[in-house]
């Protein structure tokens, strides 16, 4: 394996390990708050932006590199050309080319997620801490206004948190 794509496997597994923890189940809102600030916090250092910036400006160029080797495989295969006989090394280029390409894409896809996954958390952090702070800072959460049967209050308070 090429140094780059260790790299940018690397890079995939970081951001595979922070969306995970993200969308694993918290016991509390706020070490739901906790987790999110600090993921959110890292995006706020410099160092880290720019190193986010430089592994997605490596991801293009190895992604360009990738999807040209692979823009034609029937006629890299030899399906289309008079040649039949394809080496079992030439398919197993073909091969890591393609696994590079699923790593290339999977890393730009993983950084949306993750960038996504923070702000809706992050709203999900605020909403029930409102929620939280208009039922006098109780812990019933919304099985305390179906156990009251106040179910039109319920719906009021919820119509007044948007």
């Amino acid at each position: 394996m090429d140094l780059g794509w260790l790299i940018l496997s690397t890079f995939l597994f970081v951001e595979v390990t922070l969306v995970t923890l993200l969308c694993a189940p918290m016991p509390s809102n706020e070490i739901r708050g906790a987790v999110t600030s600090w993921v959110a916090s890292l995006w706020d250092l410099k160092p880290v932006q720019y190193a986010v910036l430089a592994l997605l400006a490596l991801d293009v160029f190895y992604f360009a590199f990738v999807y040209q080797a692979l823009s034609n495989p029937l006629y890299d295969l030899g399906i289309f050309s008079r040649e039949m006989g394809v080496s079992c090394e030439y398919k197993r280029d073909l091969y890591l080319m393609e696994r590079n390409a699923y790593v290339s894409v999977s890393v730009f896809f993983i950084f949306f997620v993750l960038r996504r996954l923070v702000d809706i958390q992050d709203k999900l952090h605020i909403a029930r801490s409102q929620v939280k702070a208009m039922e006098g800072g109780g812990g019933g959460g919304s099985g305390k206004l179906l156990q009251d049967g106040a179910g039109k209050s319920g719906e009021s308070d919820v119509k007044k948190l948007k």
